[in-house]
């Protein structure tokens, strides 16, 4: 095979990786925008989160823990007062975060 053509096989390669990380990228962070915030105060840990908006979903707290690591790109389960995760609890289910947060 020649150079060239490897080289255009591989270039072809690269750039569809390239397009399809920016896909899954761009797409990610749009569906976090359809979901609640929750600011972490001093506490609380993902499954004190858990216990207070796993009612408001449909899926489990083991689910609800595992989905807020996931979608936050957390590496650990530890969380700091101050920071801000997201939680599988859609805006459009007509719940404020403050009545939420509040219960």
């Amino acid at each position: 095979m020649k150079k060239e053509t490897m080289f255009y096989i591989l270039s072809f390669f690269f750039v569809f990786l390239a397009v399809a990380g920016a896909i899954t990228y761009t797409g990610n962070h749009e569906d976090l925008e359809k979901f609640h915030q929750v600011k972490i105060e001093d506490g609380d840990s993902l499954w004190s989160i858990a216990d207070r908006f796993y009612e408001k979903t449909d899926i489990s707290k083991q689910e609800f823990v595992t989905w807020v690591q996931e979608k936050n790109e957390l590496q650990t389960s530890i969380i700091k007062p101050g920071d801000f995760v997201f939680v599988p609890v859609k805006k459009e289910n007509g719940y404020q975060i403050e009545q939420i947060a509040s219960e």
